[in-house]
């Protein structure tokens, strides 16, 4: 073979992009093509069919498929790592970007936890968008504790008991949960009949509120594994369970269990990157919803029946 073959054999693979090396890395930390594909954006399709083109390059297979998902080969987790550091010189320079802009107008993205923002926050966040027509306003709706050195948003609510120190923001108080039935069950259904509707197995916290509660007798009727799932349950008046005091304490159809403990659990955090946290958006938003949530502060504290 002469070396002009030689050279157009190696020119039929073209140098990875970055999307490449995106679409790698998100493969590898979804540890499957459905999850990297709804990460990305993009259909199932489109993702199986470049990795497959990436896995026959000249290096060899970069990710390798297993019952516990897909891993990276040795030369899968040298392109893994690279793409780590690529993804963190690209976020930080969205971050800077988004920064640098002062004015208060724009993008503004704010996680918020689905039962929060349905429960409490719909309205609130309307009403900021109308406060302020200029700032484009997406919520992100989701339980997991998005990324911000990731630019995954730019402010986020959560409870966390650690959340990481150089973000920067407010530490607004500590919600609570108590324990609670549909009205009727309680006056329709015998003591020794009762029945619990409870997490997973698994949850180290259910055993200590079983011994505290009312009734720690009664047995399991059946375990779900969300809480919306258990909130419904105990609405369709199919057992008695825990709920945050902020679902359940402004529900008519709701009481709480006679003498069951009231027990604060994870502290609320309102944060942004220190990188975003001069601008002009940051800083309404920031002061518009510790406002906001500290008028709910009785009701999240249990303060209220």
């Amino acid at each position: 073979m002469s070396r002009i073959d030689i050279h157009a054999q190696r020119c039929n693979y073209a140098p990875m992009e970055w999307s490449d090396y995106k679409l790698v890395l998100t493969v590898a930390r979804e540890k499957s093509i459905r999850g990297a594909a709804r990460h990305l954006g993009v259909n199932h399709a489109t993702v199986s069919r470049k990795l497959g083109q990436l896995n026959n390059g000249p290096a060899g297979p970069l990710l390798h498929r297993s019952p516990t998902g897909f891993w990276p080969t040795k030369v899968g987790q040298s392109v893994v790592e690279a793409a780590e550091k690529m993804e963190q010189v690209s976020d930080e320079a969205v971050r800077r970007q988004r920064a640098a802009e002062q004015s208060l107008s724009g993008p503004l993205s704010i996680s918020v936890p689905p039962l929060i923002l349905q429960h409490l926050l719909i309205e609130d966040l309307a009403r900021f968008g109308e406060q302020h027509p200029e700032i484009e306003l997406t919520v992100d709706s989701t339980d997991r504790f998005v990324d911000l050195d990731r630019a995954e948003a730019d402010v986020v609510l959560r409870g966390s008991d650690s959340p990481p120190d150089h973000w920067v923001g407010r530490r607004l108080f500590p919600y609570s949960l108590s324990l609670y039935a549909h009205k009727d069950y309680l006056a329709n259904v015998n003591a020794r009949d009762l029945r619990w509707i409870a997490p997973p197995d698994g949850d180290p916290r259910w055993q200590s509120w079983l011994e505290e509660s009312p009734y720690p007798a009664a047995s399991i009727s059946m375990r779900i594994t969300t809480i919306a799932g258990r909130f419904m349950a105990l609405k369709q008046g199919l057992g008695m369970g825990r709920a945050a005091c902020f679902m359940a304490d402004n529900d008519p159809d709701l009481v709480r269990l006679p003498g069951a403990p009231v027990i604060e659990v994870e502290t609320l955090w309102l944060l942004c990157h220190p990188d975003f946290a001069g601008t002009s958006r940051a800083k309404a938003a920031l002061a518009y919803f510790s406002n906001v949530m500290s008028k709910y502060r009785p009701l999240l504290q249990g303060e209220r029946c």
